[in-house]
């Protein structure tokens, strides 16, 4: 990049257990950085909104990002305007990011488990796992939330509406985009008790509420026997696993084959700037190395070429014995996601299966997937939900306390916070962005 755009890139990062804490306090703070990630799930409207990022104008972004302005496409940028204003740079692609599961198939076939094609057979191996593997995690539970995608919204067919599991969602197939509240549903006291079981049988540790760990790092290192996440990521670790130790045969389980499922929106994945940045000029101009330069991208998402992976043809990738020290996409290079990405030639053909068989029948489409909550006028009540969630629904995802009086407790709390004024008030912006888009 010196030698580029004269600038050097110096990483930090934030631990998954941080985020919530530490990403609004180096903006509270005025840190001296220049770069940041984010994204809809973390914190693009609210930061944007309380002026922590720096706008960037068309003019900026074409004369300091030439080849992003270029190939973004016009319905990213379109996604990303807050007030008309863009304030980040989104993903060129859209992706599925549904939560499937990577699970140890030596572990399967030594307890004589049947092949896992369902949630209750996703309990019964990490049950059986639990009982007999002393010293192992059946799951880390490290992202309590994984479960609530696999086993509540994923197979219900729900979409919520707002990040951050505020609970307030629509039915994928449902033409009218009603607004309903999950903690009001069958489902989700069902859900609720079938996460019970599975703490009081052991399947994470009883400090899973507070752990800070990277399941990645936790299932790869041995020390779980599943882990959580999207089909591209899974992908990785299963190849990965497959190199170091072959004899845990991975395997990427799809436990709602049938559900229906949306293409995720650009803002799933991207970069912003400062909004005190001193150098924004060359914070785009990095931006659009870290995309399409080839050599930078393929060395931040793989590493060293030649010492952690080699080039297979122009668009693979196979990973060296060092690349234990450099696991690809483990430096979280996400912001700058692209279509210049290259797959592993280890990929386990279970990956372009399953996105065959979505692609087949499974992805639909909703006229409200381009619709972001504007919560400018909830702040107040959009905090205390947010206080009211970490204090009572975080421990009902773990299993801590009884489902059925902790579930009430949770939604006299949630109305008491304001919960059907922030209802009424989504309700209403997703009327009023339907009549704008007939």
């Amino acid at each position: 990049m010196k030698q580029r755009v004269n600038a050097t890139l110096q990483v930090s990062f934030i631990n998954w257990g941080d985020i919530e804490q530490k990403y609004p306090l180096m903006f509270a703070a005025n840190e001296d950085f220049d770069l940041v990630f984010t994204s809809s799930w973390a914190k693009y409207n609210e930061t944007a909104n309380k002026n922590g990022f720096y706008e960037l104008t068309p003019e900026l972004l074409q004369k300091y990002a030439p080849v992003t302005y270029e190939r973004q496409p016009k319905v990213a940028w379109e996604q990303a305007k807050i007030n008309g204003k863009i304030y980040m740079v989104p993903n060129d692609n859209f992706e599925v990011v549904d939560y499937l599961s990577l699970i140890r198939g030596d572990l399967r076939e030594k307890y004589n488990i049947p092949p896992v094609q369902t949630i209750d057979d996703l309990g019964n191996y990490l049950k059986t796992v639990a009982k007999n593997e002393k010293g192992l995690n059946a799951y880390s539970a490290a992202e309590s939330f994984a479960l609530d995608s696999i086993a509540l919204y994923q197979a219900n067919e729900w979409y919520e509406v707002t990040t951050g599991l505020l609970g307030l969602a629509y039915k994928m197939t449902d033409p009218s985009g009603t607004i309903f509240s999950v903690y009001d549903t069958p489902e989700m006291e069902a859900h609720l008790k079938r996460v019970k079981d599975w703490a009081d049988s052991g399947i994470w540790s009883r400090n899973a509420v507070v752990a800070q760990e990277d399941p990645l790092t936790v299932f790869q290192s041995g020390k779980s026997a599943m882990m959580a996440h999207n089909l591209g990521t899974l992908s990785n670790a299963a190849s990965q696993v497959i190199k170091d130790h072959p004899e845990w045969k991975p395997e990427i389980i799809d436990v709602n084959p049938e559900a229906k499922r949306f293409l995720r929106d650009y803002l799933g994945n991207g970069m912003a700037i400062h909004a005190t940045s001193k150098n924004p000029e060359r914070a785009l101009m990095v931006i659009d190395l870290l995309r399409y330069d080839k050599e930078i991208h393929d060395l931040t998402n793989l590493g060293i070429e030649g010492k952690h992976w080699e080039a297979v043809g122009e668009d693979q990738f196979k990973s060296l014995p060092d690349s234990q020290n450099f696991l690809p996409g483990s430096a979280c290079p996400w912001g700058w996601n692209s279509l210049t990405e290259r797959q592993s030639a280890d990929t386990p053909p279970i990956k372009e299966e399953i996105l065959a068989k979505w692609k087949s029948g499974n992805i639909v489409e909703h006229e409200l997937q381009m619709f972001f909550y504007d919560q400018n006028k909830m702040k107040t009540e959009l905090a205390a939900i947010e206080n009211v969630l970490k204090t009572y629904y975080l421990p009902l995802q773990y299993g801590m306390v009884d489902p059925v009086k902790g579930l009430a407790t949770l939604k006299q709390k949630l109305n008491e916070a304001g919960f059907e004024k922030v209802k009424e008030d989504l309700q209403r912006q997703l009327d009023e962005f339907r009549q704008a888009n007939p």
